[in-house]
């Protein structure tokens, strides 16, 4: 209770601060490119709701990562590294949002998750998220919506560059340089290296990244030319679950064994980037991303895994994706455009299943390919903003499986094919009610195909049947308003998901089926239903800013075998809260708190279990920028050291705690030019 005080009274303090002047900047003046990819739009003129963190709110409010400032979003709840936008399954919420950087999708074609850890927050010049959004653009994968990162451009510099070290608990040990120049007057290069070396809050665990990237950019008539290349490279020993008797006793502690548990995810990206106006009302825009990894898992076999096991994945993917954007009218545009997505996922498994030698289990050779076509049409009549907007998508997906007995001779040959033709639809109303105030009415049906790891671990029932994998279907209606009253900014919006033969992942139904309990992907038999309210606010004075965010969410499974049912993992009450002040133009504060209530086990669909505690996590920060281009920045997360869960997973007759961090100390230096 004392902890809320403290943050209550820190607010009721800038409150003080009210006859101060008033500031002009405001989230309304913001501009979004999401919705049209390169061409930026005006947050007033589109009918979601979108929040945006710039590169300012990055460095004033002291996020190290972005999914620091991603946490206070309305709609977003984070577990374990999860992202889940609306009541999705924190498990399955990385399949139903996408993640672009500059317009390019970070979802890996083979498992459809992503790394945040692997974008780094210093080259970031804003952050959109989107929700419900992007499905039309980026295909059904986006059904819950899609965060774009805009990274930063070196303009009218001829050399620009920093240098920083970051050290903080855990023996976390960072360090970063970036230089680039101008070339000539339509050339620039730019490079950049990251090496972040850090241990677990638990025992025995140990992270290793490295990042690094060079870009080259051509300025053209109108236009211009990016060539790029990012190297990313992660090494990590694993950290097992807890019982509740483990976390209990100490919740540091992990088997010795989880040691010799590892996983090296090294990732090669090439970038081409053509942007080209092509007459005064036509333009036209072309990404292309060629994409190579090897991901390499291994875990010794102990007293809770009786048998070694290893994989080794080598995935190709590429992706293309060229609009067209045609002008006409009074700020009135139609985009027409395709995208082509495929993947070839090679993937060898090793075990010993209890025998003294390592012997190859089996071997996937798998194609993954995904066509379409989107079509966007803005219509502004006055003060009047209608969108349309349709895609026709299809997926492919073919795997070849061999299994091996332990003297190597084929046990068996299997082949899985499937085609799927999905179209998404969109309708969307904004209406300007003034220059500091609009309010829109949105709805999107969306399709998703399952992906391939999806289609991979769909399992079979013991008279051997395949289940039928189908699309899931989602509507999405939802209605906002966004508007400055003097120097508050409020933005809301109720929105209502109704989604059919969603995708699942259940424990419970493999122990059904195959007789065991590492779980399936399968369709789920029955209806599901998400209600909330989204509400978020800014109070901006000549040196302090307030924030505040609020959602509720109500969502069920309203047929089938949990009828009416929570959806687990997801909690029904999330706010957050935050300050910065600024003492004068070198030296600012941050504390920012996040709130969330209780919720049924991630995975308990028959909400069986005791739903979790609550928490509320604040983190504190400050940074102070020397006139020579040396900045400071230091903060404390988990200021009030909350012990909690946010990720606590119900696996058929098992509960497995995953700890969070307790308080943790961190603190930068870095240099700028």
């Amino acid at each position: 209770m004392k902890k809320y005080l403290v943050i209550a009274a820190i607010v009721a303090v800038g409150t003080t601060l009210l006859a101060e002047e008033k500031l002009e900047g405001t989230k309304l003046d913001e501009t979004v490119i999401s919705t049209e990819r390169y061409e930026e739009v005006s947050v007033m003129e589109v009918a979601k709701n979108i929040t945006i963190i710039n590169s300012e709110d990055i460095e004033k409010r002291g996020y190290k990562n972005i999914e620091e400032a991603l946490v206070n979003i309305p709609g977003i709840s984070i577990s374990n590294g999860n992202i889940s936008i609306r009541g999705q399954v924190p498990n399955m919420g990385d399949k139903h949002l996408v993640v672009l950087v500059d317009g390019i999708p970070q979802n890996g074609m083979d498992n459809r998750s992503f790394d945040l850890d692997f974008i780094p927050v210093e080259q970031i010049e804003k952050i959109e998220v989107v929700p419900a959004g992007g499905a039309i653009m980026y295909g059904g994968n986006a059904t819950a919506g899609i965060i774009n990162i805009i990274t930063k451009d070196n303009v009218n510099k001829k050399y620009w560059g920093s240098a920083g070290v970051q050290l903080g608990s855990f023996n976390e040990k960072k360090y970063s340089i970036n230089y680039g120049m101008q070339l000539s007057s339509n050339l620039s290069i730019d490079t950049r290296y990251i090496n972040l070396n850090k241990d677990g809050y638990r025992d025995y665990t140990k992270k290793k990244n490295d990042f690094g990237e060079v870009s080259l950019n051509y300025k053209l008539n109108d236009g211009n030319i990016g060539l790029k290349y990012i190297k990313n490279e992660r090494k990590s020993n694993g950290s097992g679950y807890l019982t509740k008797k483990e976390y209990e006793e100490d919740r540091k502690q992990n088997s010795r064994d989880y040691k010799e548990k590892t996983a090296h995810d090294t990732q090669d990206k090439y970038i081409l980037e053509f942007n080209k106006k092509l007459t005064t009302d036509l333009s036209s825009s072309t990404v292309v991303e060629y994409r190579e990894r090897e991901y390499t898992y291994s875990q010794p076999g102990s007293k809770k895994y009786s048998s070694y096991k290893s994989r080794i994945k080598n995935t190709d993917q590429l992706y293309m994706n060229t609009q067209f954007k045609y002008i006409y009218g009074n700020d009135s545009n139609i985009i027409f455009g395709g995208d082509y997505s495929t993947a070839t996922v090679k993937e060898d498994g090793y075990t010993n299943q209890k025998k003294q030698f390592i012997y190859k289990k089996d071997y996937t050779d798998t194609d993954y390919k995904a066509l379409g076509g989107y079509i966007l049409n803005k219509y502004k009549y006055n003060d009047l903003i209608l969108t349309q907007g349709i895609r026709f998508e299809k997926v492919e997906f073919n795997e070849d499986e061999v299994l091996y007995n332990e003297k190597g001779k084929i046990k068996s040959i299997s082949n899985t094919k499937d085609t799927k033709n999905n179209t998404n639809y969109e309708l969307g109303i904004n209406y300007l009610l003034s220059q500091e105030a609009s309010t829109y009415i949105n709805w999107n049906r969306v399709y998703r195909s399952p992906n391939l790891t999806e289609y991979s671990s769909w399992k079979t029932n013991k008279e051997k049947i395949t289940e039928k994998k189908e699309s899931q279907e989602v509507d999405t209606l939802e209605i906002g308003i966004k508007s400055l009253i003097d120097n508050i900014y409020l933005s809301g919006a109720l929105f209502y998901i109704r989604g059919d033969k969603e995708i699942m992942y259940d424990p419970y139904r493999d122990d059904k089926i195959s007789g065991n309990e590492s779980g399936t992907y399968y369709n789920l038999d029955g209806k599901t239903e998400r209600k909330g309210i989204e509400l978020a606010s800014e109070q901006y004075f000549s040196k302090l800013t307030l924030r505040e965010n609020f959602t509720y969410m109500d969502n069920k499974i309203v047929d089938g075998p949990y009828e009416g049912n929570n959806i687990p993992g997801v909690s029904k009450l999330i706010f957050g809260l935050g300050a910065t002040y600024d003492f004068n133009s070198k030296f600012s504060l941050n504390i920012e708190s996040n709130y969330h209530g209780k919720a049924y086990l991630i995975n308990d669909y028959y909400n069986k279990q005791d739903k979790t505690k609550d928490y509320m996590v604040t983190n504190i920060s400050m940074n102070y920028n020397f006139e020579n281009g040396i900045s400071l920045k230091a903060g404390i997360d988990n200021l009030f050291n909350e012990i909690y869960c946010e990720y606590i997973t119900y696996a058929g007759k098992k509960i497995n705690y995953s700890p969070s961090p307790e308080r943790t100390y961190y603190g930068s230096i870095e240099y700028k030019f």
